[in-house]
C-alpha cells in the first residue's frame, strides 16, 4: 500500500523554505510590483531593481534570494519578507499568496508539480570557463523565446475577457496569430508581439496591474492583419497607443458593420520612437491606404503623439531602386516642421521651424503665425504663450507653451501648419498635385469619449449610453484636475508656513540659529580635514563575483555612490582573487557625527542595511556603532510632506446614509491628517460603491503617533485599502512614539472592536 502523503502544516517550516528556493524574487518583483531592473550582475548573481526612486539590490543567500533596501533599514529580507512588507499581510496570508502565485491548490502543495529547486552550484561562478560574448540579436532570440516559447498559442484569453473584449473580435481574422499566452513556468500572460522588417523586435506581457515590455530596443510596432484577411488589400490603417485599445477600436467601431473599410491596426506600446514612426511610413508605403485614423489617447499625451504624427507621416511616397537592389523613397521638402513635447508636468510645449529663402519670408511666416495663435487663444492672455527662439535669414524657430487641457488648440495649429506645408509644396514644385500626393483629410485624428476606447468600450459594457460616457469622461477628468489643484494649495501652504516661521524668529533666535549653522560648518570642515578627535571610521569587506562587463559598476562601487550620498567620505581599495574567482573589496567609510545631522539619519539606515547583506563584513566600535544610532534616532526628520491614496469599496449606502468612505474620512481627519475630497462612482450593475481620496501629513507634526495608529486601523477595516510607498510606511512606524494605545489614539473602545 503506497503511503500517504502527510497534510500540509499550516506552520510549516518546509513550506516557507520552498517558497523562498522555488520563487524568483526578481521575477515577483517585476510582475507583480512593477519594479524595473536596471541592473545585472554576471549570471544573473545580483539585481538591482527600482521602482518610484526607491531601489532595491537583490542577491543570492544560499540556496534562495534575498533583498535589502538601501534607503531603509527595516526593509530586508527574503520574499516572504518582501511579501509581508509590500502587500501588508501576515504570514498565514503570505503562504495563500504564494501558493496562489505558484498555481497550487489551497489544500496543500503537495498536490502541486513543482521544479527541483535550483541548487546552489547553479547560481556559482564558472571562472575555468571562457567568457562567452552575446550579440544583441542572439539576446533578442533568447529574450523573445522566453516568453513566446516554441508553439507560441493563444490559450488564455481570461485577461482580454477581464478588458471587455468580447471571443468575436478576439477571434476576428485581424487579430489571428498577433495575440499569444506567455507561459513561463506558472505564470501566465498576454503577450503582444512588436515587429519590424526582421521578425519579433520585443514583446509587451499584460496582466491585470501588470505590463512588462522585454530589455530590448523598442524598434518594432504590434501591427494585426488586415481585417478581411491576410493578403487584401488596405484601405485604412489605425494608429494607437496599446494593442488593447486597437483591438476596442475594432469592437467599437468596426465589428459587424457592413461596408467598412479593410483596417489595419497599428499600436506602440507607450511612448512613440523615432524608428516607430518611420515603421509605420513604411506601413502605409506598402498598403497604400486611402486614410490614416490617429486613435492615440484623449488627453494631452495622445494629443502630442497626433501632432508629431501629423508632421512625420505622409501618403505612400514614390519608391526607387537605388545599388544592390535597396529601394529608396523620394521625400518632398518640408518648408514648416514642428515638434510637441510635455513641458514640466501640466503643459505642452510646440516648436515650431520655417524654412525660407529669404529673412522677409521668415518675418511673414512669423506674422502669420503670431495671428493663427491670436484666433486659437482661449481667452486668458496667458493660456497660450508665443516665444521666437531664433530668426535668421534661412531659419525661423518658434515655441509655444499652453496648459495640458488646451493643448487641443495646439493641436488644431498643427493641422493648419499641415495643410498650409501642402500648399507650399506644391507651389514649389510648380504642379498639380501627383496621385502621390497627400490628399485632403488623409490623416485623421478620432478621439474616444473617455480617456481612451478601451474605457469606452468598458462603461458602454456597463449599459451606460454615450451621453452618460461623457459625463462620467468629465467627472474623472474634473476629479483628477481638483486632485492636481488641491496638491498646488498644499505646496504653497506650506512654503508660506515655513516663511511664517522664519519671519515670526526673534533677533535673538535668528542669532542662535546662525551660531549653530556656523558651529556645524565648523566641525563639518574640521571632519573633512581629518581631525581623528572627530571623525568616525567604519569599514566594510565586500566579497562578490568578478565582474566580466567593466562598465557595469560593482556591488562595492554602488555601495561607496551610496554612502557618498548619504554624506560619507568613502575611500574602496579592491582586488580579483583569480582561484575562486571572486572581487574582494574594502571599503573604509569615515563620517563626523555632528557635522552633517540630517546626513547622519540617512548614513546609519544605510550602513544598518548593507550590514545585513550577506556580500558584506561591516567593522565598527561597538561604542561608535551606539552612538552612530542614538544620534540618527534623535535627530529630528526632515520637514516633508508624505501622502497616501485610500480606497474603500462598500455597498451603496441607503439615501440619506453616510457610509463607510465618509466615516473613514473623518477618521483620518480627526486623527490630523489632510485630507483630499471623497471622490466616489458606483457601479449600477452590482451597487458597489468605490471610493477615492488623498491623503497627507507631515513626519514633524507633534500628533504623528495619531496619525500612524489611524492609518494602520484603516488598513485593517473590510473593504479598505491604504496604497503608500513602504518606505513611507516603515518611516512613520518608526518616528511615531512607542508604548501608545492605537485603540486611545483612533477613539475606539474595546466595546466598539468587539
Amino acid at each position: 500500500m503506497p503511503t500517504s502523503t502527510p497534510p500540509l502544516r499550516d506552520n510549516d517550516p518546509q513550506e516557507l523554505d520552498r517558497f523562498k528556493q522555488s520563487i524568483d524574487l526578481v521575477e515577483y518583483a517585476t510582475r507583480r510590483h512593477g519594479y524595473d531592473v536596471k541592473k545585472a550582475g554576471p549570471r544573473g548573481q545580483w539585481h538591482q531593481l527600482e521602482k518610484d526612486g526607491e531601489m532595491l539590490i537583490v542577491s543570492r543567500k544560499g540556496d534562495h534570494q534575498v533583498y535589502l533596501n538601501p534607503g531603509d533599514d527595516r526593509d530586508s529580507g527574503s520574499i516572504i519578507d518582501f511579501v509581508k512588507t509590500r502587500e501588508n499581510q501576515t504570514l498565514g496570508q503570505v503562504r495563500q499568496t504564494l501558493r496562489q502565485y505558484l498555481g497550487e491548490p489551497e489544500q496543500g502543495w503537495q498536490a502541486a508539480t513543482v521544479p527541483p529547486p535550483p541548487t546552489p552550484a547553479a547560481y556559482a561562478p564558472k571562472p575555468s570557463e571562457p567568457a562567452e560574448v552575446e550579440t544583441e540579436a542572439e539576446r533578442r532570440a533568447r529574450l523573445v523565446a522566453a516568453v513566446m516559447g516554441t508553439h507560441a498559442a493563444l490559450t488564455d484569453r481570461s485577461y482580454l475577457h477581464h478588458r471587455h473584449l468580447s471571443d468575436e473580435t478576439i477571434d476576428s481574422p485581424a487579430f489571428q496569430g498577433r495575440v499569444f499566452t506567455s507561459q513561463q513556468g506558472n505564470f501566465r500572460n498576454t503577450a503582444f508581439p512588436l515587429y519590424n522588417e526582421h521578425g519579433i523586435a520585443t514583446v509587451e506581457q499584460r496582466n491585470e496591474d501588470y505590463k512588462h515590455l522585454l530589455q530590448l530596443p523598442k524598434t518594432g510596432v504590434w501591427v494585426s492583419h488586415p481585417t478581411e484577411g491576410k493578403d487584401t488589400p488596405v484601405q485604412r490603417l489605425v494608429v494607437s497607443e496599446s494593442p488593447v485599445d486597437a483591438m476596442s477600436y475594432h469592437q467599437l467601431h468596426h465589428r459587424g458593420a457592413e461596408g467598412r473599410p479593410n483596417t489595419l491596426y497599428v499600436a506602440t506600446s507607450g511612448t512613440v520612437t523615432e524608428r516607430q514612426v518611420e515603421l509605420i511610413q513604411k506601413l502605409i508605403d506598402k498598403q497604400e491606404p486611402r486614410e490614416v485614423v490617429l486613435a492615440n489617447d484623449n488627453d494631452a499625451a495622445g494629443r502630442r503623439f497626433n501632432i508629431n504624427y501629423l508632421n512625420e507621416l505622409q501618403a505612400p511616397r514614390r519608391a526607387r531602386e537605388v545599388a544592390d537592389g535597396h529601394v529608396a523613397y523620394d521625400e518632398a521638402p518640408r518648408p514648416v516642421e514642428w515638434h510637441a513635447t510635455a513641458a514640466g508636468k501640466y503643459h505642452t510645449a510646440l516648436r515650431v521651424e520655417f524654412h525660407h529663402a529669404t529673412r522677409a519670408e521668415g518675418t511673414e511666416h512669423l506674422a502669420q503665425l503670431a495671428a493663427q495663435v491670436q484666433q486659437l487663444r482661449p481667452g486668458a492672455d496667458d493660456a497660450l504663450s508665443l516665444e521666437v527662439q531664433r530668426a535668421s535669414r534661412r531659419e525661423t524657430v518658434v515655441r509655444l507653451v499652453a496648459p495640458n487641457a488646451d493643448s487641443q488648440a495646439l493641436e488644431e495649429l498643427a493641422r493648419t501648419l499641415h495643410a498650409q506645408r501642402e500648399r507650399q509644396r506644391e507651389q514649389l514644385e510648380r504642379q498639380p498635385a501627383e496621385p502621390g500626393r497627400q490628399p485632403e483629410n488623409f490623416i485623421r485624428t478620432e478621439y474616444a469619449i473617455s480617456k481612451d476606447f478601451n474605457r469606452d468600450l468598458e462603461l458602454l459594457s456597463q449599459g451606460l449610453s454615450r451621453e452618460q460616457v461623457a459625463q462620467q469622461a468629465r467627472a474623472d477628468e474634473l476629479a483628477k484636475e481638483q486632485q492636481r489643484q488641491e496638491r498646488a494649495r498644499q505646496e504653497q501652504a506650506e512654503r508660506q508656513q515655513a516663511e511664517q516661521r522664519a519671519a515670526a524668529q526673534s533677533p535673538d533666535e535668528q542669532r542662535r540659529e546662525a551660531e549653530q549653522q556656523r558651529q556645524t560648518v565648523t566641525l563639518a570642515v574640521a571632519a573633512a580635514a581629518g581631525d581623528p578627535a572627530l571623525q568616525r571610521a567604519v569599514q566594510l569587506t565586500v566579497t562578490e563575483p568578478s565582474h566580466a562587463d567593466e562598465a557595469t559598476p560593482s556591488q562595492a562601487q554602488q555601495m561607496r555612490e551610496l554612502l557618498r550620498k548619504a554624506g560619507a567620505d568613502v575611500a574602496l581599495r579592491a582586488e580579483a582573487d583569480p582561484a575562486s574567482g571572486h572581487l574582494r573589496s574594502e571599503l573604509d567609510v569615515r563620517y563626523h557625527p555632528h557635522g552633517t545631522p540630517g546626513g547622519l539619519r540617512q548614513l546609519s539606515q544605510t550602513l544598518d542595511a548593507l550590514e545585513k547583506s550577506p556580500l558584506v563584513t561591516l567593522r565598527e566600535d561597538a561604542g561608535e556603532q551606539a552612538q552612530r544610532r542614538e544620534l540618527a534616532a534623535a535627530t529630528p526628520p526632515p520637514q516633508v510632506t508624505k501622502t497616501a491614496i485610500i480606497r474603500i469599496d462598500e455597498p451603496e449606502p441607503q439615501p440619506g446614509c453616510t457610509g463607510q468612505a465618509e466615516a473613514v474620512a473623518e477618521q483620518l481627519r480627526e486623527a490630523g491628517l489632510n485630507t483630499g475630497s471623497l471622490r466616489s462612482a458606483t457601479d449600477p450593475a452590482t451597487h458597489q460603491r468605490h471610493s477615492e481620496m488623498e491623503v497627507s501629513y507631515r513626519l514633524d507634526q507633534p500628533d504623528l503617533a495619531r496619525v500612524n495608529a489611524a492609518l494602520d486601523d484603516v488598513a485593517r477595516q473590510p473593504g479598505a485599502h491604504v496604497h503608500e510607498h513602504s518606505a513611507d510606511r516603515a518611516e512613520r512606524h518608526r518616528l511615531a512614539p512607542s508604548g501608545v494605545n492605537a485603540n486611545m489614539l483612533t477613539g475606539r473602545t474595546n466595546e466598539q472592536e468587539r
